[in-house]
């Protein structure tokens, strides 16, 4: 099911880009500014893995969800929410108490959720434009071949 969601829900697809844009940036501003950067480094990127999981999760559970009639998908809503974000303070706690990443960079990689949906609109835009001209050269090929 979640092989099925990533393949057909362009919307996740069109936020990685801007997840990854923003864990480099926020990478580069740690290396930069601040020591142990490998120890951040890991709470980053773990925190925007984290990040990528709970977008699927909400993918996954929204799908099934409209499926439903009003007051299951409520129910069920609420249900998967509680679960997604009982799982981040999992990791999280897991993250703070066994001192192998930082838990504030992990907490700024899981807003990478945030930023990947806020930067969309713009990776749909570039998507559809490198598909436009995808398909510009394929018709030119092929009425250079008739």
């Amino acid at each position: 099911m979640i092989r099925k969601t990533l393949a057909e829900n362009k919307t996740l697809l069109e936020m990685i880009p801007g997840m990854i844009v923003y864990g480099v940036l926020i990478q580069i501003l740690l290396a930069v500014f601040f020591p142990l950067r490998l120890y951040r480094a890991a709470g980053l990127w773990l925190g925007i893995l984290c990040g990528f999981a709970m977008a699927v999760h909400m993918a996954v559970c929204l799908e099934k969800t409209v499926l439903l009639d009003e007051k299951s998908a409520n129910a069920y809503a609420k249900r998967t929410t509680l679960i997604r974000y009982a799982c981040v303070c999992l990791v999280m706690f897991a993250v703070a108490f066994s001192g192998l990443a930082d838990p504030v960079a992990f907490v700024f990689g899981t807003l990478g959720l945030k930023i990947g949906a806020y930067l969309q609109p713009v990776s749909h835009r570039l998507f559809e434009k490198f598909r436009d001209i995808r398909e510009i050269d394929k018709n030119s090929k092929e009425g250079e071949q008739n």
